[in-house]
């Protein structure tokens, strides 16, 4: 874990320390918006993340559901792919930790983009910390 502030008080109010986990995978909520012209969104797809002021390269590890964006509930099968417009629940990992929220935690610090070549191909949220270390 990685610990922000420390704990003071200043008139009155106690500021005490808030733990921020550190992770090299998670989960996330993605909206493909436009992919390069012969890509295909799938496992091993590998792009820059950027969230908040961290730029990470990332690599997506597995689509695990494909939102209906009709009804927006999950789809019943395992995408193998998704094109452009498409909603997916997917892994990603990262080289080296970074620090992240959960969308539902800190909105602020829980939306993030991909980007391949200078161009953002999506925009996220983290949804789940797949992996926390505690040696941070």
């Amino acid at each position: 874990m990685f610990y922000l502030g420390l704990d003071f008080e200043v008139f009155g109010i106690n500021f005490g320390v808030k733990s921020i986990p550190s992770v090299s995978e998670f989960v996330a909520q993605l909206q493909i918006l436009e992919l390069l012209d012969n890509a295909i969104f799938t496992a091993g797809y590998k792009a820059v993340l950027h969230i908040h002021a961290v730029v990470e390269e990332c690599e997506i590890v597995e689509l695990m559901q494909q939102i209906d964006p009709k009804t927006k509930k999950p789809m019943k099968k395992k995408p193998l792919f998704v094109k452009n417009g498409a909603v997916v629940v997917c892994r990603v990992q990262v080289n080296n930790q970074i620090c992240v929220e959960k969308f539902s935690d800190f909105p602020q610090l829980g939306r993030f983009t991909l980007r391949t070549e200078g161009k953002t191909v999506a925009v996220g949220k983290v949804t789940g910390l797949a992996s926390v270390d505690d040696s941070a």
